[in-house]
């Protein structure tokens, strides 16, 4: 007769071997998913890079420190850009959580100052420190955080605060020489194609003056 004690050595060992096999099971499927990834950035001459340490710093001024997983550098209709997926850890004092976010950087003509355009919320009104423009439909979608608001009014005119409400996903700030925008979750390609297509107006829709008046020589 077997005793409770074997039973339960037997049960534990089986539990034991199948979290093993599934663990093994999904490395082995997230290991061909971003070779598969990999693969596909290729086709649009994007490469694995080592992380950018100025993106990386972004990516903590927005989430929390953490650190970055993979990167991939190249351009993208003659502006350079930088893909980077960031992982941080949250932690309740209990049980711990890691979060997957990505960021893209697109580079900008010229250096301008920090400008930063969210999604609005209940708990940014409360805390953040907004500008409103004209349009109200752009105040109640998105908040603004610059400490210039003439500066804010000039790079967020009508038909850029247009073009962001055909794109009300779309979150983003001018840092440097760079328009980065951020996102949850690991990034896909095609994901990375759409945001590209909409951070590519933003940019487009920067009038001339804006650069010449408020951008520094790269």
């Amino acid at each position: 007769m077997i005793g409770p004690f074997v039973i339960v050595l037997l049960a534990s060992t089986v539990v034991i071997v199948a979290v093993t096999l599934a663990l093994i099971a999904y490395t082995k499927r997230r290991r061909a998913w971003l070779v598969e990834r990999g693969n596909a950035m290729a086709q649009y001459g994007w490469y694995p890079a080592p992380p950018n340490p100025w993106l990386q710093e972004v990516a903590a001024r927005l989430y929390a420190k953490g650190r970055a997983h993979e990167m991939f550098a190249g351009d993208f209709r003659g502006r350079g850009l930088c893909v980077l997926e960031y992982m941080y850890t949250t932690s309740n004092g209990k049980s711990s959580q890691t979060h997957h976010v990505n960021l893209i950087a697109l580079n900008l003509p010229a250096a301008l100052p920090p400008l930063t355009v969210s999604r609005d919320s209940t708990l940014k009104r409360a805390f953040g420190n907004d500008i409103e423009l004209e349009s109200q439909a752009f105040n109640d979608t998105f908040q603004i955080d610059c400490a210039d608001p003439r500066y804010a009014s000039a790079v967020l005119h009508p038909q850029l605060m247009e073009w962001m409400l055909l794109n009300p996903a779309l979150e983003w700030q001018l840092a440097g020489n760079a328009l980065v925008s951020w996102a949850y979750g690991q990034f896909t390609v095609p994901d990375v194609l759409a945001r590209l297509e909409a951070m590519t107006g933003v940019i487009d829709h920067i009038p001339p003056f804006v650069l010449r008046d408020y951008g520094a020589p790269l």
